[in-house]
């Protein structure tokens, strides 16, 4: 996943992540030296660079994980108007530890993302809106997210609007 998201940034970005996953394979010089250019940019503002160095904490990526600081720099991006940020974000203040769990929170970034329109985020929000996680439940929007997402081929917001319709 963590791929993904720098080959949707440009050759920079996607540069960037080829030079840290080479650090993985040959060793920590290699990778220190992509983190901490990683790091710099996404201290200098960067929101692709806040993005990944997010999942590089939320995901232990060649530094302990730290889902403070996975929140701390996905807040950062998302901040920016990131959609995959605010994504990464909501999923983390949802299912993340006590620290970092907020599902009020949480369904509001994932709303913001879902505003977007991206699909994960549609299916992701419609689903907090039907079982009430963080806030009250609303069938109605609910099922308005899920079918947008499902109009974007998204097979589990169908799956799930189709349970929900019964």
């Amino acid at each position: 996943m963590i791929v993904q998201e720098f080959v949707l940034t440009g050759m920079r970005q996607y540069l960037a992540v080829v030079m840290l996953l080479l650090g993985i394979a040959l060793g920590a010089p290699v990778w220190a030296s992509g983190l901490d250019k990683l790091e710099a940019d996404a201290v200098a503002g960067d929101p692709w660079a806040q993005l990944n160095l997010g999942a590089a904490y939320d995901h232990g990526i060649g530094i302990q994980a730290d889902a403070e600081q996975a929140v701390y720099w996905y807040r950062m991006a998302a901040e920016q108007g990131l959609e995959k940020a605010q994504f990464n974000l909501a999923h983390c203040l949802a299912t993340g530890d006590g620290t970092v769990q907020d599902y009020l929170q949480a369904r509001s970034w994932m709303h913001r993302a879902a505003e977007q329109g991206m699909p994960e985020a549609q299916f992701l929000l419609g689903a907090m809106l039907a079982e009430g996680l963080g806030g009250s439940v609303d069938k109605d929007a609910a099922k308005t997210w899920l079918q947008r997402a499902a109009d974007q081929g998204d097979a589990d917001a169908l799956a799930y609007l189709q349970r929900l319709s019964r």
